[in-house]
């Protein structure tokens, strides 16, 4: 059933986007004294629609896209002329008649509407009450400032330096906008309060001066309740857990994160024989697997913590998913499965503290970096093993085109980090707008950002690029987790759609900007030899881009 909502769903907000941005061309064009002769959602023949005040206002047959035309809108028309099938219209209300300043407005209108809507889409979500993750302890780096300072997975934020916290965000904001040399945490821990202070120092903040918990090695991020099972004469063993599995209850218990499988398995009484029943989820089947305790644990590991040792229960977020061929995990003889214990003397309590030491195996910089050997150790079936292995050294660019020189030891770690429940947040009126202000400058920067790397080559256009076709996943996929994630993904299209028109390439709404601000200079027209070539280029450009990142998104479904 919900595959039947978000179908509908999707195709719904893509079509109430494209027509929010014909719409702003056709609202400035008839307040310009342009005559429309037809506002259409869809490409094509005529579907259906209605013609009101000389304006046919029509679905078409072809769903993706829409347009507007108006009365000598035909830049390539001998002064603007109509189709002697069109009705008559006078001349001072045809498109190409007004003045190139008005006809540079009614362009700028459609990505204006674009860019101007996720400020209104952004400032309603916070006024409604804007579903964001609880300010909730996710995780805490091993040896981090945060751990120092006694802050465990699973502790409230109950306020930062006096402030009441709701959410997440009220917590990053806090970070960002402290000005002390400290910051206190009032935290809530199974039903007691306790205090934590953290101390800022010079190399704490980004390369903006931002300060952040994220410094300080704590995050709301968690890993989710998938597990990994590495010792079969385990409780968890013998019940038939394996790793990979997804524990959904403990007992009658509903569980969401490892962290409340935790809680639930060892709040129970720690006597041999205690029994509960386990509901996992496994290739989409749903089972219930009977477990019971017993003494059993030997060869315990500094990584091994009280749920291991009681059950035999890790979280797979430290147990190896993924091998990849000819890597030097694979020639190691590392395989999925298994738990990663250490790496050299370091306990490994989250995939993060493997993915800082062997980070830490390379020296050297730039070009230059080298790796040392690691010594590895893991549990397999059982058996605890260790082995040494010199990771490899790859060149690589980050999500923002940037290259990095690191040691690679190409293995990936099982499960997920999910955030944490999310809670209504409402803010009034004005800081919900400013706040949209904010959202909407970070994520506009980011998308001229990525664009200015695709032109200059670094970004791999494979990988930045969708269609269509990605467009309907991304807005299916928000629509499968409700209304506010939807309008949020609509705010970010529509963000993507206004800045991309504005690109100068003929065919485009940034193309004809650039022509009629051309002719506004010269006080003529650009040549037409050169505004047909131009358009045909264009074209040409578009349709090539649109039929290659639309093979790459079904490549990429199919796969």
């Amino acid at each position: 059933m919900a595959w039947v909502f978000t179908v509908p769903g999707t195709l719904l907000a893509i079509a109430a986007l494209i027509t929010f941005h014909e719409f702003g061309h056709f609202i400035v064009a008839k307040a310009l004294g342009v005559y429309v002769r037809v506002f259409s959602l869809g490409f094509g023949g005529r579907a259906f629609g209605v013609k009101w005040k000389g304006t046919d206002y029509r679905v078409s047959w072809v769903p993706f896209g829409g347009y507007v035309r108006m009365a000598g809108g035909d830049p390539f028309a001998e002064g603007g002329a109509e189709p002697e099938d069109e009705l008559p219209v006078p001349h001072d209300e045809q498109f190409m008649a007004k003045a190139p300043w008005k006809r540079l407005l009614i362009v700028l209108a459609g990505p204006a509407f674009n860019l101007a809507l996720p400020f209104a889409l952004f400032t309603a979500l916070g006024v409604l009450g804007e579903p964001q993750p609880r300010a909730e302890v996710g995780s805490v780096d091993t040896g981090s400032a945060a751990a120092k300072a006694g802050i465990e997975v699973g502790d409230r934020v109950a306020a930062v330096d006096g402030v009441p916290m709701t959410s997440w965000y009220d917590v990053l904001d806090a970070f960002r906008e402290s000005t002390g040399g400290t910051v206190t945490l009032d935290l809530t821990r199974g039903g007691a309060s306790t205090r934590a202070q953290l101390a800022f120092v010079e190399e704490v903040g980004d390369t903006a001066g931002e300060r952040s918990p994220y410094d300080f090695g704590m995050g709301n991020l968690a890993p989710d309740a998938t597990v990994a099972v590495d010792d079969p004469t385990s409780p968890a063993g013998r019940a038939g857990l394996l790793t990979g599995d997804v524990i959904t209850r403990v007992g009658e218990t509903p569980v969401r994160s490892f962290h409340d499988v935790s809680v639930a398995l060892l709040a129970l009484p720690s006597e041999p024989g205690t029994r509960v029943d386990l509901g996992v989820s496994r290739g989409g089947d749903e089972l219930t697997l009977p477990m019971t305790g017993s003494v059993w644990a030997t060869g315990v590991q500094a990584a091994d913590d009280a749920l291991w040792q009681r059950w035999g229960i890790a979280t797979a977020t430290v147990s190896i998913d993924s091998v990849e061929p000819d890597s030097a995990a694979a020639k190691a003889g590392l395989a999925n499965g298994d738990r990663v214990l250490a790496v050299n003397d370091t306990s490994v309590h989250a995939w993060y503290d493997v993915v800082r030491t062997v980070g830490e195996a390379g020296t050297g910089e730039g070009q230059a970096v080298t790796a040392h050997p690691l010594s590895i150790t893991f549990r397999r079936a059982g058996e605890v093993r260790t082995l040494t292995l010199t990771p490899d050294v790859v060149t690589d660019s980050d999500d923002l085109g940037r290259y990095h020189t690191r040691a690679r030891l190409g293995i990936g770690g099982g499960g997920a980090m999910i955030a944490t429940p999310d809670v209504p947040r409402v803010y009034p009126l004005p800081t919900a707008f400013s706040r949209s202000v904010g959202q909407t400058w970070r994520i506009s920067s980011y998308i001229v950002e990525t664009l200015s790397k695709l032109v200059i080559g670094q970004r791999d256009f494979t990988k930045t690029l969708g269609g269509p076709v990605a467009i309907f996943q991304q807005m299916k996929q928000a629509a499968e987790h409700g209304v506010f994630d939807l309008f949020r993904q609509i705010g970010v299209l529509s963000l993507s759609l206004g800045i991309i028109n504005l690109v100068p390439i003929p065919i485009l709404d940034g193309g004809q900007i650039f022509m009629y601000v051309a002719e506004w200079l010269r006080g003529r027209p650009l040549p037409l030899r050169i505004r047909e070539r131009a358009q045909q280029a264009g074209i040409i450009f578009v349709v090539l881009l649109m039929l290659a990142v639309t093979l790459k998104d079904i490549v990429k479904l199919g796969g």
